[in-house]
């Protein structure tokens, strides 16, 4: 993005939640929830994630992932697709699989990265939101790695 109103413009077009730490207040993280495709496939959504530096490797890009997928269905999406994780993205991937979601493609040579020479191929990611069932189960793991 090139300014701040081009960043608000994309990130704030649709659903956006913020993840704050109870007893400081402090952001975490943020993500949006928003359609992937116009039209006849605006019933698959895309998201985008960021987590606050100081909070990366402590759970909060899995909470965030997981509330993703819930909201994203409750919303009224029936499927998400990534189009773009980076394959220099190992956390990225590692949390997609790790929460099942099925990798569709790569699309070579699809970004070029601050501090990266060359070209980095891009995993395409897709999850079928109408698979998710227990939803309270789902929100006592929320519960708990809150508190974590």
């Amino acid at each position: 993005m090139l300014d701040v109103d081009a960043f608000k413009g994309y990130f704030l077009s649709h659903n956006a939640f913020v993840v704050r730490a109870v007893d400081s207040g402090h952001v975490m993280g943020v993500f949006y929830i928003k359609p992937n495709f116009p039209g006849r496939c605006s019933h698959i959504c895309n998201g985008g994630f960021i987590t606050e530096p100081a909070f990366r490797g402590r759970g909060v890009g899995t909470l965030m992932a997981k509330a993703f997928l819930w909201l994203a269905r409750d919303i009224g999406y029936k499927a998400s697709y990534f189009n773009l994780v980076f394959a220099n993205n190992a956390a990225s991937q590692a949390l997609w699989d790790g929460l099942g979601f099925t990798r569709l493609a790569v699309v070579p040579k699809a970004g070029r990265l601050k501090g990266v020479d060359g070209l980095v191929d891009a995993i395409q990611y897709y999850y079928d939101l109408e698979s998710l069932r227990d939803a309270d189960n789902f929100l006592r793991t929320l519960s708990s790695e809150a508190e974590a």
